[in-house]
């Protein structure tokens, strides 16, 4: 039986002028610097509507870097018959130029049909993007009347606290709002920790020997809140790093029980049928070993795993996508 798909998000792209610490899918600067075409647009939004999903929202990286890509992005959902629910931005594309961000604005709000625009400000974000910029999205959105909601509303007080103008170091905001603010953050979301977010979880969670590890990967199972990215990836909910073709999902949907093809899902199939034991049996064929300091979670090692194989293994395992989520620095 077909699993159905639910809730989801579309990937416009990796590439974003911040590399928040919370971030699942390491996106940054320098991650990868493509957005979703028109074809791939249509493929996936159809794929989705065949599998039962009802609507989406776009997030990215930042998609409102590519304005044209956005509006094309919007179109391709709509016309499938997909609700767009929302578009995530963190506002640093706005300029101290009001007449041309309300044109951005309002073509990309009449492209999608009025979606709400979700603004992202919080501490991680403002280490990259000062606060004045979310702040003046938020004017122009209410000037325009335009449906917004703010993620998360409950730290614009805390963010007002500080000099709009200037991003902030973790300890520098520490210095000015006088406690950890990223780890309250942190545990305030309520976050996976996965992606660049294992660096936060690193600080603060006991390591174990790899041994303590070796779990079953039921997750990857899950379709409750998927993403498919611009390369037109399937990613499942949390398993960042890792990507179904889009072409292959329904087949694969209809037989979560069966194992993957290994040729094309090496990594997938194995964390499937084994979990990350099974992962690790395959990284050892390459040379290799548990670090003997250990890990914070199955996460943790199962990431450290397809890191080595990324760089090790060859081929490079086509299931380990994108190729920048594996060359940052973690």
């Amino acid at each position: 039986m077909t699993t159905r798909l639910s809730s989801g998000g579309i990937i416009a792209n990796y590439r974003c002028p911040a590399a928040c610490g919370h971030c699942l899918y390491g996106c940054s600067p320098s991650a990868e610097p493509g957005y979703m075409d028109e074809p791939t647009a249509v493929r996936v939004c159809g794929q989705l509507r065949r599998l039962g999903c009802p609507g989406v929202h776009i997030g990215g990286g930042e998609p409102f870097l590519n304005v044209d890509g956005l509006v094309t992005l919007c179109q391709a959902i709509i016309a499938s018959g997909l609700s767009l629910e929302y578009i995530e931005t963190n506002g640093a594309w706005i300029t101290g130029d009001d007449a041309r961000d309300r044109r951005n604005l309002a073509t990309v709000t009449r492209a999608g049909g009025g979606a709400p625009i979700m603004v992202s400000a919080d501490p991680f974000h403002v280490e990259f993007v000062p606060f004045w910029k979310p702040k003046k999205l938020i004017r122009l959105l209410e000037e325009t009347g335009v449906s917004y909601f703010v993620w998360q509303q409950r730290y614009l007080p805390l963010l007002s606290k500080l000099d709009p103008m200037k991003t902030y170091t973790g300890a520098a905001m520490a210095e000015v709002l006088g406690h950890d603010v990223i780890s309250q953050c942190a545990s305030e979301y309520g976050m996976r920790f996965n992606g660049r977010a294992l660096n936060l979880h690193r600080k603060f969670g006991k390591k174990k020997p790899a041994s303590e590890w070796l779990q079953p990967c039921g997750e990857l199972r899950n379709t409750s809140h998927f993403h498919v990215d611009y390369l037109g990836c399937y990613v499942p909910p949390g398993c960042t790093g890792m990507g179904i073709l889009i072409d292959d999902l329904d087949v694969i949907l209809r037989n979560w029980d069966k194992p993957l093809d290994p040729m094309n899902y090496p990594v997938l199939s194995r964390l499937l049928a084994g979990g990350t034991g099974s992962l690790l049996s395959y990284a050892r064929t390459f040379g290799y070993e548990p670090d003997p300091a250990g890990y914070v979670s199955k996460c943790d090692l199962c990431f450290h795993i397809r890191k080595f194989l990324f760089h090790h293994a060859r081929p490079t395992p086509p299931d380990l996508t994108p190729g920048s989520f594996y060359n940052q620095n973690y």
